[in-house]
């Protein structure tokens, strides 16, 4: 038998939406999948669910009170004749559950023989978990599940006793949440109606609206006080829990209607759209929803399920209305997709997409169904745009076009691409994003940050807006998909700006035609999204090779230019990008692999895999691990970081002659939170030399075999070695070390520094400014500055090595404060007067970097240091980076010569 644990679902308070935070989800179907097709149920066809309520009170009700309502919330479940779900009470907790003894309720590592109801009569453990006044009355789920024989073995609930006003509201909310625990997902049919929703596609309300009390869903996510009756299922509540449980003669006795989603071309299924049927006699009493996809977890064209809907329980000799309708609002993890059209009537024979017939969205055919029939083929082609209408992006919008073939963006194939306003192209997910940025454009920047950056292809990524001007259109042919932004100007308004994005499946290639263009700044290029890029790409001069230039990706995941000081110069150019449609693979994985120590990919330190050639990815999921091999000696201070990546990371340090497992780190980084893995450790200086191996997977796969794993995607390992002494570095502070050998600087015979844990060493007197700023370096103390910024050193390791001729000083994991990503950086101080500055992975955020004598230098200005090799080690030579302008000296180094 196979157990997995399982998440649980939340119900906010009156018009906040409810959290949905879970593997799966669905709106009038199960809650949990099993498999395609199969769903999770309680055994023996949901007879005698087992329940334990706690020992306390429960807000306005006395526990005697409590445990009756419970029973009662369940039996609004279990009354229901047309199914066969029924739920008995067993032992009560042992304790009376608070906020001192809860966790193991909430976390428990094994089925106990409880699915416990929890009563947080004081909302002590809602707090805790949410935050004080987070407006969540509870949150219910299946807990544990067999997934042999797809069967739920345990439930669990918690209730929010103060959040209740008084028994009533605390009814509704238990029968919700107990709609949860027997599996059912929420639903949205007439509940979306009082949040503004029409009541047949929008604009049209085909049907006269009533009173909605009583007529709101049960398990709509947003409670609307006891007069919605969220204690009385409505009739899409009992069709659902009656088709996982149904009675004997449920399904003959009714009627069924069931069909696919189809996008604009008529081919490929979608999930995740919420779909309608209201009896046109009696639409709202008699009317049930479902998603599409809602009995599968999986989006594969080539699964059965995928895009497909079911309605069972309908009325007999009813004609039913079946239309396709916007989620607007709520938790629903079978994500809701933005529509890639209007919302739709199912039209009978006349359903087409509209362009190559008519199909009138405010009309419908009628589908009458029959006992023990199933109405079958009842499929919604949304209606898709024609070339050359305008295209209703707005301000900061995006809508889906479904192109006439395959294109493949780094070794991902799509069918369809989303036109963004402000002046991009994206795959797999729209952007609504105004505020271009190199972080942005990669995702993840900062190592540890959660933004998913999709493929994207931007001409002009700037804040524009087309309802003050100009248009977005589109033509397509079999072999080519052209978008044109014409004439739109830029927030404002401002001015004005023409150019296209063409795609063309003959070479798998994307060409941007600029006209004129009156913004000066902007970002255009192409990247793989964050779940290829490193986070490291640079950007570069796409107009340095005259008026048309032809960009060969090859292995490269990111091609771009950032215009940020009114020096876009790309009016009345043409830019080419070819060669991008391949994937990437591991590059360590070799012939065999490189998933146990004793395949582990031998590597020498510092060792990273920033670049394309180093590609490294726990892939496929549950599938994965990766070793790497390396020597280390006595003393040294090791350093092993994921400082990038899509997945939630796992590290192990290993004794690769014994195979023992020596440390391990989940959320490291720098504050022990985040999704990514940190290991500093030092071998003992007894030690003469060790053979250690090093494995990333994915979270949860505690054994390392790459078995377990709930994410993949690339991710960038950083291995170094330290020697040396760990300074006492805290925040804003400075420590004199000593130095031991003849080195002049700015005029002068040093015998000490300053390091300083901001980042910068000094002479003469230590610095704990934590405001970089050109004024400030030039007017303070001689300064060396690998990179002055507001750092937090406490997170990470100040060292300081003495050699015969040179003075090390390492930056290790430091991060900026407030930050989980992290610095790496070293500035050696060399017999004479030399200096090096070496960088490793960094946040890439900002700060300044140079050598200064001080006390009121001179400015000679920003020298762009990523164009340098050697600078003069006498006087003043710096570069600030500030946003959008973001550090580029990543991997990077740079001498200083006497």
């Amino acid at each position: 038998m196979k157990t997995f644990r399982l998440a649980s679902r939340i119900l906010a308070a009156a018009f906040v939406a409810a959290i949905a935070h879970a593997p799966s989800a669905y709106a009038g179907g199960p809650l949990e999948n099993c498999s395609s097709g199969t769903p999770m149920r309680w055994p023996a066809g949901g007879v005698n669910i087992p329940f334990n309520p706690d020992q306390g009170d429960l807000g306005p009700l006395a526990h005697v009170a409590a445990v009756a309502a419970v029973q009662n919330a369940f039996d609004q479940w279990g009354n229901l004749p047309t199914s066969t779900a029924s739920y008995l009470a067993g032992v009560e907790l042992p304790v009376d559950v608070d906020a001192s003894n809860f966790l193991p309720y909430l976390s428990p590592t094994a089925p106990d023989g409880l699915s416990a109801i929890v009563f947080d009569d004081d909302g002590a453990i809602f707090d805790l978990l949410f935050g004080p006044g987070s407006g969540i009355l509870g949150f219910a789920g299946p807990e544990w599940t067999d997934t042999t024989t797809c069967s739920i073995l345990e439930g669990v609930s918690f209730l929010n006793g103060p959040s209740f006003g008084d028994p009533t509201e605390a009814l509704d909310v238990m029968v919700h949440e107990f709609g949860h625990y027997s599996n059912l997902a929420h639903t949205a049919v007439n509940g979306q109606i009082l949040l503004g929703d029409f009541t047949g596609p929008t604009p049209n309300d085909t049907f006269p609206l009533v009173p909605l009390a009583g007529l709101i869903e049960t398990m709509y996510p947003f409670y609307f006080g006891p007069a919605a009756g969220f204690s009385s299922p409505h009739l899409d509540d009992i069709q659902t829990i009656s088709t996982l449980y149904p009675a004997a003669g449920y399904l003959a006795a009714n009627g069924a209607i069931t069909g696919t989603i189809y996008a604009p071309n008529g081919a490929t299924k979608l999930s995740g759209v919420n779909v309608i049927a209201r009896n046109v006699a009696n639409p709202f009493a008699d009317a049930v929803a479902a998603m599409s996809g809602d009995r599968t977890d999986s989006t594969d064209q080539a699964d059965a399920f995928t895009g497909t809907y079911r309605f069972n329980g309908l009325t007999p000799g009813a004609s039913y209305a079946v239309f396709v309708d916007q989620i607007l609002d709520g938790g629903f993890s079978t994500p809701p997709i933005s529509l890639p059209g209007a919302e739709d009537f199912y039209n009978g024979s006349a359903e087409s997409n509209n362009i190559t017939s008519p199909d009138d969205p405010s009309v419908f055919t009628g589908v009458v169904v029959a006992a023990a029939t199933t109405n079958s083929g009842i499929n919604i082609i949304f209606n898709g745009f024609k070339p050359g209408d305008p295209l209703p992006v707005g301000d900061d919008g995006f809508v889906q076009l479904f192109m006439p073939f395959k294109f493949k963006v780094c070794g991902q194939e799509y069918d369809s691409v989303f036109v963004n306003a402000n002046g991009s192209l994206t795959f797999g997910a729209g952007s609504g994003d105004f505020s271009e940025s190199v972080a942005e454009l990669l995702g993840g920047l900062g190592g540890q940050s959660s933004l998913l950056a999709p493929p994207r292809i931007a001409g002009l990524w700037d804040d524009l807006n087309v309802l003050d001007g100009g248009n977005v259109t589109f033509d397509q042919s079999s072999h080519s998909l052209t978008v044109r932004w014409d004439a739109v100007p830029e927030f404002g308004p401002v001015g004005a700006n023409t150019f296209s994005i063409t795609l063309k499946r003959p070479g798998n290639s994307a060409t941007i035609d600029y006209g004129a263009l009156s913004a000066t700044d902007g970002l255009a290029g192409l990247t793989c999204g964050s779940e290829i890029t490193s986070g490291f790409e640079e950007e570069q001069d796409l107009r340095r090779f005259g008026h048309h230039r032809v960009i060969a990706m090859g292995h490269e995941t990111a091609a771009f230019e950032l215009f940020a000081n009114a020096d876009n110069d790309l009016s009345d150019f043409h830019l080419t990008f070819v060669d991008f449609k391949d994937g990437f693979k591991d590059v360590f994985e070799g012939r065999h692999g490189n998933n146990s120590i004793a395949k582990a990919t031998r590597v020498f330190l510092p060792f990273d895999t920033s670049k394309l050639h180093a590609f490294t990815a726990v892939s496929p999921l549950g599938g994965d691990v990766d070793y790497y091999r390396f020597r280390a000696k006595g003393g040294d201070i090791l350093a092993i970081e994921v400082v990038r990546g899509s997945p939630d990371t796992m590290v192990g340090l290993f004794n690769a002659s014994t195979g023992a497992l020596l440390a391990a780190d989940d959320d490291g980084g720098c504050c022990g939170v985040g999704g990514l893995s940190r290991l500093l450790v030092g071998i003992a200086p007894t030690v003469t030399s060790i053979d250690l191996a090093v494995a990333v997977t994915s979270w949860n796969d505690a054994d390392f075999d790459g078995s377990g794993g709930v994410t993949s995607g690339r991710y960038v390992l950083y291995l170094n070695s330290y020697q040396g002494t760990i300074l006492p570095a805290g925040d804003d502070t400075s420590t004199e070390v000593p130095i031991s050998f003849p080195f002049r600087y700015q005029g002068a015979n040093r015998t000490s520094v300053f390091v300083n844990s901001n980042g910068n060493l000094t002479f003469g007197a230590g610095d704990t400014d934590f405001t970089e700023s050109v004024a400030d370096f030039l007017a303070g103390s001689p300064r060396i500055a690998p990179l002055w910024n507001d750092l937090f050193a406490p997170d990470g390791l100040v060292i300081a090595e003495q050699k015969p001729f040179s003075l090390d000083l390492h930056y290790v994991s430091v991060p900026a404060f407030g930050s989980l990503s992290a610095n790496y950086f070293d500035a050696s101080l060399i017999f004479g007067g030399g200096i090096v500055l070496n960088w490793g992975p960094t946040d890439r955020l900002g700060g300044l970097v140079g050598l200064t004598e001080g006390g009121g230098a001179t400015d000679p200005g920003e020298t762009n240091l990523s164009n340098r090799l050697l600078i003069p080690a006498r006087r003043t030579t710096y570069e600030l980076f500030e946003a959008p302008s973001l550090f580029d000296l990543s991997f990077q180094a740079l001498l200083a010569i006497p």
